[in-house]
Protein backbone atom coordinates (compact mmCIF):
# COMPACT_ATOMS: atom_id res chain seq x y z
CA UNK A 1 0.00 0.00 0.00
CA UNK A 2 1.13 3.14 -1.08
CA UNK A 3 0.49 5.71 2.07
CA UNK A 4 1.81 9.21 3.33
CA UNK A 5 1.28 10.49 7.11
CA UNK A 6 1.67 14.38 7.46
CA UNK A 7 0.75 16.13 10.39
CA UNK A 8 -2.13 18.77 9.66
CA UNK A 9 -2.09 21.72 12.23
CA UNK A 10 -5.40 23.63 12.20
CA UNK A 11 -5.57 27.20 13.29
CA UNK A 12 -8.29 29.76 14.50
CA UNK A 13 -7.46 32.40 11.78
CA UNK A 14 -3.61 32.19 12.15
CA UNK A 15 -2.51 30.08 9.16
CA UNK A 16 -1.56 32.23 6.97
CA UNK A 17 0.92 33.50 9.48
CA UNK A 18 2.28 30.74 10.69
CA UNK A 19 2.86 29.08 6.94
CA UNK A 20 5.04 32.42 6.83
CA UNK A 21 6.35 31.89 10.30
CA UNK A 22 7.51 28.75 9.61
CA UNK A 23 8.56 28.90 6.26
CA UNK A 24 11.01 31.42 7.54
CA UNK A 25 12.26 29.12 10.85
CA UNK A 26 12.79 26.25 8.64
CA UNK A 27 13.94 27.19 5.63
CA UNK A 28 11.12 25.75 4.00
CA UNK A 29 9.25 25.93 0.39
CA UNK A 30 5.49 27.10 0.41
CA UNK A 31 4.58 24.55 -2.00
CA UNK A 32 0.92 25.89 -2.12
CA UNK A 33 -0.91 28.40 -0.30
CA UNK A 34 -5.15 28.09 -1.16
CA UNK A 35 -7.70 30.25 0.42
CA UNK A 36 -11.20 29.43 1.32
CA UNK A 37 -12.22 32.35 -1.43
CA UNK A 38 -10.63 29.94 -3.78
CA UNK A 39 -12.54 26.84 -2.98
CA UNK A 40 -16.58 28.21 -3.32
CA UNK A 41 -18.31 25.20 -4.14
CA UNK A 42 -17.73 23.66 -1.14
CA UNK A 43 -19.37 26.04 1.04
CA UNK A 44 -22.31 25.61 -1.90
CA UNK A 45 -21.17 27.99 -4.02
CA UNK A 46 -20.46 31.20 -1.68
CA UNK A 47 -17.88 31.32 1.16
CA UNK A 48 -19.44 32.71 4.26
CA UNK A 49 -18.66 36.74 4.99
CA UNK A 50 -15.27 37.24 7.05
CA UNK A 51 -13.56 33.78 5.58
CA UNK A 52 -12.67 34.76 2.16
CA UNK A 53 -8.72 35.22 3.13
CA UNK A 54 -8.49 32.10 5.47
CA UNK A 55 -6.64 29.16 4.66
CA UNK A 56 -8.06 26.44 2.57
CA UNK A 57 -5.00 24.15 2.88
CA UNK A 58 -1.33 25.18 2.77
CA UNK A 59 1.54 22.92 2.30
CA UNK A 60 5.11 23.16 3.22
CA UNK A 61 8.47 21.44 2.15
CA UNK A 62 10.04 20.97 5.12
CA UNK A 63 13.57 19.22 4.14
CA UNK A 64 12.69 16.08 3.58
CA UNK A 65 9.04 16.51 5.69
CA UNK A 66 6.32 18.16 4.86
CA UNK A 67 3.81 20.20 6.84
CA UNK A 68 0.12 21.37 6.33
CA UNK A 69 -2.12 24.15 7.67
CA UNK A 70 -5.15 25.35 7.51
CA UNK A 71 -7.65 27.91 9.41
CA UNK A 72 -10.36 26.22 11.55
CA UNK A 73 -13.53 25.81 8.28
CA UNK A 74 -16.88 27.72 9.54
CA UNK A 75 -18.95 25.67 12.23
CA UNK A 76 -15.38 24.30 13.38
CA UNK A 77 -14.72 24.73 17.13
CA UNK A 78 -11.25 25.06 18.54
CA UNK A 79 -11.16 21.70 20.86
CA UNK A 80 -7.94 20.87 21.97
CA UNK A 81 -7.01 17.62 20.36
CA UNK A 82 -8.13 18.56 17.12
CA UNK A 83 -5.20 21.72 16.31
CA UNK A 84 -2.83 18.90 15.23
CA UNK A 85 -4.11 16.02 13.07
CA UNK A 86 -2.40 13.40 11.26
CA UNK A 87 -3.38 13.49 7.38
CA UNK A 88 -3.12 9.91 5.79
CA UNK A 89 -2.53 10.15 1.97
CA UNK A 90 -3.42 7.09 -0.37
CA UNK A 91 -3.57 6.01 -3.75
CA UNK A 92 -7.11 4.34 -3.53
CA UNK A 93 -10.27 4.48 -2.12
CA UNK A 94 -10.56 1.02 -1.05
CA UNK A 95 -7.51 1.66 1.23
CA UNK A 96 -8.98 4.68 2.45
CA UNK A 97 -12.01 2.84 3.39
CA UNK A 98 -10.41 0.23 5.32
CA UNK A 99 -8.35 2.54 7.15
CA UNK A 100 -11.10 4.64 8.16
CA UNK A 101 -12.90 1.88 8.97
CA UNK A 102 -10.70 0.86 11.18
CA UNK A 103 -9.90 4.15 12.89
CA UNK A 104 -13.85 4.48 14.03
CA UNK A 105 -13.83 1.42 15.85
CA UNK A 106 -13.61 3.03 19.29
CA UNK A 107 -13.84 6.90 17.93
CA UNK A 108 -16.04 9.38 16.54
CA UNK A 109 -16.41 10.36 13.28
CA UNK A 110 -15.95 13.81 12.85
CA UNK A 111 -16.64 14.32 8.91
CA UNK A 112 -18.16 11.15 6.96
CA UNK A 113 -15.99 9.50 4.61
CA UNK A 114 -17.03 11.22 1.40
CA UNK A 115 -16.25 12.47 -2.44
CA UNK A 116 -15.23 15.96 -2.69
CA UNK A 117 -14.38 18.23 -5.29
CA UNK A 118 -10.67 17.66 -4.72
CA UNK A 119 -11.27 13.64 -3.52
CA UNK A 120 -12.83 10.62 -4.38
CA UNK A 121 -12.70 9.68 -0.26
CA UNK A 122 -12.00 12.24 2.38
CA UNK A 123 -13.16 12.12 6.00
CA UNK A 124 -12.02 12.65 9.55
CA UNK A 125 -12.73 10.78 12.75
CA UNK A 126 -11.13 11.22 16.31
CA UNK A 127 -9.86 7.94 17.04
CA UNK A 128 -10.20 6.17 20.29
CA UNK A 129 -6.85 7.54 21.43
CA UNK A 130 -7.76 10.75 21.25
CA UNK A 131 -5.58 11.50 18.24
CA UNK A 132 -7.61 13.20 14.69
CA UNK A 133 -6.78 11.62 11.75
CA UNK A 134 -7.86 13.04 8.36
CA UNK A 135 -7.89 10.45 5.80
CA UNK A 136 -7.75 11.65 1.81
CA UNK A 137 -7.60 9.60 -1.26
CA UNK A 138 -5.37 11.27 -4.17
CA UNK A 139 -7.93 12.62 -6.69
CA UNK A 140 -7.12 10.60 -10.50
CA UNK A 141 -6.31 14.50 -11.88
CA UNK A 142 -3.76 15.01 -9.93
CA UNK A 143 -2.00 11.50 -10.27
CA UNK A 144 -1.18 12.68 -13.97
CA UNK A 145 1.13 15.13 -12.89
CA UNK A 146 3.14 12.63 -10.34
CA UNK A 147 3.19 9.80 -12.60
Amino acid sequence: MNIQLTPYVLLDGKANEAVDFYAEVFNAEIESREMLKDWPQEFGGKVPDGYENSIMHAHLNIGKAQLMLADLLPGQLNQSGTTVTILIDVKEVTDAKRIFSALLAGGQETMALQKTSFSPAMGQINGKFGVEWQIITEHPDMRKDSE
